[in-house]
């Protein structure tokens, strides 16, 4: 029922303002690094679940701004049982919005507007100044009587190489004391228009559809750098100038250039018959060095979310970097369709692209997903149910519609706070009922968006026993 709600008002709203999108997603992120800093603290997590909740219903009414609000006011949760100030209620509420993410060498500084995005109770404190910096450039200030306030932060001069990925930090100080702190990421980059525009014309030559990976994930790229070039909010931080460098490889390779040999995280765009499926994904270090495949596991984001939400978020990043200590490739295909709501992706084509580059196990196929990403989760270990060794299905329910043909082992968790309780619960009973060996947990203080951080470990150990023997 929920779900056919949401589709409603996805359908009778405008998108998300893609700023507002980026907005909420860091504010999510600084509330992850302080659950997991209070991780020990009971006390602490449960001051700042309800709040959270109140979080995930206002994102279910496109309201983001008042979803970030109340992330902010969790995270205050966390680390006091008392009410933030007023001061840092107004400096947190603040948000920093460059005028571009990215910009050529020659540049000598980029403008930086600070303003408000969502309203707080009481007036501005007086003396309030925000002072930015990019990488270890000079800082540089300006007063905030009056909002919006513009700063003009030098490039050219940061130290470092012409072309650079910085983080540009922004602090709101009042009488001396830092009471909030904003971060985005801006990229130098030398002769940007022109290396921009030879990598666009090598891209025109690639067919279509495309037909290797690294012909899609050209596409992909240039696609991304154009919109950096027009001044586009990205959906997360972009590394730009390493961007650029990969494009120019890619135009110019003959051989794959994926491949074990090359570790790292990357953005790639793999051909799925007539069509392409993007991914994020992250290859562990020495992976050609293994004398025995690795197990891969396939990571699914929820409604509203993409390929970047188990990496920057969920736990401030914890399924692949659980995945990597344990020597795994990760996988965090993107749903396409009306904010990532359309149909589960295209896991088997996407994994019978990768078998050909790296040494997957494929008694070793993982599935995990979170909310949506649960019930696609369970869709696919229907369709192609020799495939998938595990799967875990948090914050999501759906229903069994193929129960004799299931082989994998299902972990279902969910938060006793979650308003998905009662369909993860729904989801046990009907593979219990099939003789799907299936395991069902339930957390305390735990609710929709932290459902994912809190059962990780659980899900980890929950793979490896499903290790063959």
């Amino acid at each position: 029922m929920r779900r056919f709600c949401l589709a409603l008002l996805l359908l009778a709203s405008p998108a998300f303002a893609q700023p507002d999108r980026y907005e909420l997603g860091r504010r999510v992120i600084a509330f992850e690094k302080a659950w997991d800093e209070k991780a020990d603290d009971a006390a602490a997590k449960k001051r700042a679940a309800p709040i959270i909740n109140r979080a995930v219903q206002s994102f279910f009414q496109l309201n983001l701004s008042n979803a970030s609000k109340f992330i902010d006011e969790a995270r205050n949760a966390l680390e006091a049982p008392e009410a933030a100030s007023a001061s840092v209620r107004w400096s947190e509420a603040l948000q920093i919005v460059p005028e571009t993410r990215v910009v050529d060498s020659t540049t000598e500084d980029v403008t930086v507007a600070v303003k408000s995005f969502y309203k707080v109770d009481g007036e501005a404190p007086k003396g309030a100044i925000a002072r930015a910096k990019l990488g270890a450039g000079k800082p540089v200030e300006v007063t905030l009587d009056k909002l919006p306030a513009t700063i003009k932060v030098p490039v050219k001069s940061v130290p470092g190489t012409p072309s650079a990925d910085f983080t540009l930090v922004v602090e709101i100080v009042v009488d001396g004391k830092v009471l909030a702190r904003k971060e985005t990421r801006v990229s130098r980059i030398e002769k940007f228009e022109e290396r921009l525009a030879v990598v666009k014309k090598a891209s025109a030559d690639v067919p279509n559809p495309p037909m290797t990976i690294e012909q899609a994930t050209l596409l992909l790229i240039v696609k991304q750098l154009e919109s950096l070039a027009k001044k586009s909010v990205p959906e997360t931080d972009l590394p730009a100038s390493r961007l650029i460098f990969g494009a120019e490889r890619l135009s110019t390779v003959k051989e794959p250039y994926y491949t074990s040999k090359r570790p790292g995280e990357f953005w790639l765009s793999i051909p799925t018959g007539k069509t392409v499926s993007v991914v994020r994904i992250r290859i562990p270090a020495k992976l050609e060095e293994k004398k025995t495949p690795v197990p891969i596991l396939f990571a699914l984001h929820g409604m509203g979310g993409s390929e970047n939400l188990f990496f920057d978020s969920y736990g401030d990043g914890i399924v692949p970097r659980l995945a990597t200590e344990r020597g795994w490739i990760v996988v965090a295909p993107r749903v396409e369709g009306l904010l990532g709501s359309g149909p589960a992706p295209k896991v088997s084509e996407i994994l019978d692209e990768l078998a050909k580059r790296y040494p997957i196990d494929p008694k070793r196929v993982y599935l995990v997903g979170h909310s949506m990403g649960a019930g696609h989760a369970l869709q696919l270990a229907q369709k192609d149910p020799e495939r998938y060794a595990a799967i875990a299905a948090l914050g999501g329910g759906g229903r069994v519609a193929k129960a004799d043909t299931l082989k994998g082992r299902f972990f279902v968790g969910c938060g006793k706070m979650d308003f998905a309780l009662n369909g993860a619960k729904s989801l046990h009973k009907s593979l219990d009922d099939a003789k799907v060996p299936v395991t069902l947990k339930e957390y305390d203080d735990i609710e929709h968006l932290l459902i994912v951080r809190e059962a990780a470990a659980d899900v980890f150990k929950f793979f490896e026993d499903t290790r063959p023997k």
